[in-house]
């Protein structure tokens, strides 16, 4: 997930491939439903899964030596549930993890809950890879699609990727706003965000 230090993180991420020469090897995007694996950790290891709803991890970004210093740091859960127990959001950024600022008596039970799930999305069947090409754009939800990209060697050749954000109430908006207008009035579906959207 992007910007997981934010209060409130972006809902969706587009990435448009602007240019990405065939000389280069490797930078493939890596995609994974990060809720197929969450609802199988809560199926085969439950109370792994109750530790990360339970215990809050440090999501940070501080940086002093830069012309604009920016310091943001947020701490939640890896997993959240709505009053029902629906999965509704799932907070994972490693890159952007900070210390804990939990009880010392938590850390071990966070630790293990942790890794385990660290291996099961490293370890996950149901990823996806794929090589953007020029022109195409990649849109996912950033509260549910863990996203990364392999490395790769430029050879020369250029590869210019452009990201952007998209609020995920605005994206809701629009949807409803649009299908009324059509006359569709399509219900909006659950969008994993929030459990408003149900």
């Amino acid at each position: 997930m992007d910007l997981g230090y934010y209060q409130s993180p972006p809902g969706l991420q587009a990435l448009h491939c602007l240019r990405n020469d065939s000389c280069i090897e490797g930078g493939e995007s890596i995609l994974l439903d990060s809720y197929a694996v969450v609802k199988e950790l809560r199926k085969t290891h439950p109370q792994q899964f109750e530790t990360l709803t339970r215990i809050p991890a440090t999501f940070q970004k501080i940086h002093f030596e830069r012309e604009n210093p920016v310091v943001m740091v947020y701490k939640r859960p890896h997993i959240v549930l709505d009053r029902t127990g629906r999965i509704i959001k799932i907070n994972w950024s490693p890159a952007f993890e900070g210390p804990l600022a939990i009880p010392e008596n938590e850390v071990e039970e966070y630790y293990e809950a942790y890794t385990l799930l660290d291996k099961m999305f490293n370890t996950s069947p149901l990823k996806i890879i794929h090589r953007l090409n020029s022109g195409e754009v990649l849109i996912f939800n950033n509260q549910r699609i863990l996203h990364s990209r392999q490395s790769f060697v430029p050879n020369g050749g250029v590869r210019h990727l452009r990201g952007v954000y998209v609020n995920i109430d605005e994206f809701h908006s629009r949807f409803s706003v649009l299908s009324n207008l059509l006359g569709k009035q399509v219900p909006t579906k659950h969008v994993f965000n929030e459990s408003a959207y149900y």
